[in-house]
């Protein structure tokens, strides 16, 4: 499969021009890998339109975060027509991110964004701080289209899924994942408390392989890392 890329140098140019207010002619420093048919984009750039209407209907004080969640599960879902070495590439990743998603992008990391440190969030050459390749791994993590809901369930949450799911193994056992949400859903920690009970499910790797656990052990992994610590530290809560 045929399928656009860009390269660190050329994304990098190309977000310095974007980021300045330019329309950069993108497709002049595209290359093309593989062979055969063209990847189908057209899934995806629907995604893409429907996630740049979402954020110029938002209100000011929109839960971000939050947003980037409940977005990651249909863009997984648009990707699911893409092979696997396609989305292996992360120059495939930065075309998609400058080409189609760059509104999104650039309203979710305003704030970096206005300070000028925005590459990190288009060049993909970290997955967990790019923003599409994050929200693809964040749909991963719960399980993807059955468990849409808890990619987007909590408000607030850009420590708890950047920290305590996708920086580390957690992520990678979905159901463990969920057990984690759901658990913060119905009872939520504060900071401190919280990288307590993350600290110690990060121990748990060494003993045991979440990524076979049922979500029946998952939960009661989770419930007995919260019920064997002390959480009740008050500066530790909001």
């Amino acid at each position: 499969m045929r399928y656009p890329i860009l390269t660190v140098s050329a994304c990098q140019r190309l977000a310095d021009q974007k980021r300045d207010g330019l329309e950069p002619a993108i497709d002049a420093d595209v290359s093309w890998q593989g062979v055969d048919d063209e990847v189908d984009l057209r899934k995806i750039e629907l995604v893409a339109e429907t996630m740049v209407d979402a954020v110029r209907q938002s209100a000011e004080s929109a839960d971000r975060d939050r947003i980037e969640g409940e977005y990651s599960v249909p863009l997984m879902v648009a990707l699911e027509v893409v092979p696997f070495e396609v989305l292996d590439d992360p120059g495939f990743w930065r075309y998609l991110s400058l080409a189609y998603f760059w509104d999104f992008i650039s309203w979710r990391e305003e704030g970096p964004f206005d300070k000028g440190n925005h590459l990190r969030y288009v060049d993909c050459v970290t997955s967990t701080e790019s923003v599409l390749t994050r929200m693809f791994l964040r749909a991963n993590s719960v399980g993807g289209r059955d468990h849409a809901d808890l990619a987007g369930a909590l408000e607030k949450a850009t420590d708890f899924w950047r920290s305590h799911i996708l920086r580390v193994r957690t992520g990678t056992a979905p159901p463990v994942t969920r057990a984690f949400v759901e658990e913060q859903k119905s009872d939520r920690l504060s900071t401190g408390p919280l990288r307590e009970v993350a600290r110690s499910l990060n121990r748990t790797w060494t003993n045991i392989v979440p990524q076979l656990y049922t979500q029946e052990e998952a939960s009661e992994l989770i419930s007995g890392i919260r019920e064997g610590l002390d959480l009740t530290d008050p500066e530790g809560y909001e």
